[in-house]
């Protein structure tokens, strides 16, 4: 009994062990703010930008160099598959409840570098940073 219980003890620390080791490499979904956005674009390796609105949302103004991934489009998960997924990608909408799911399905497919823009486009407005139309 006691060799029963001495191998379920291994096993269950190497599984947690293994578990943590996976999730160290793989960097979590960050939320930034608009100065953390700005000065992640400043820097050399510049991300993607990815505005997961409506087209009819994107055309009244958007993030200059943003890229329209309409998450409620129906090739939404198309168009996310072609990206490559080694690229840093900073994901914004409205105020931030599409962009979160569409974060979490970029992450659950495959890409490292995932991040969010607090409170999405209105919180870029309200911070007085300009959008092109």
């Amino acid at each position: 009994m006691k060799s029963y219980l001495k191998t379920f003890l291994a096993f269950l620390l190497m599984s947690i062990l293994v578990a943590c080791s996976t999730e160290s490499k793989d960097e979590p979904i960050k939320d930034i703010s608009v100065k953390e956005f700005e000065e992640l674009l400043s820097q050399n390796s510049q991300p993607v930008i990815l505005d997961v609105r409506t087209p009819e949302e994107y055309a009244e103004g958007h993030i200059n160099g943003a890229m329209l991934t309409n998450f409620l489009g129906d090739d939404f998960q198309k168009q996310i598959e072609n990206l490559d997924k080694n690229k840093s990608y900073v994901v914004y909408c409205k105020s931030g409840i599409r962009q979160a799911k569409a974060a979490t399905y970029m992450k659950e497919s495959g890409f490292k570098h995932v991040y969010l823009l607090e409170g999405g486009i209105d919180n870029w407005m309200k911070e007085g940073k300009p959008t092109k139309k």
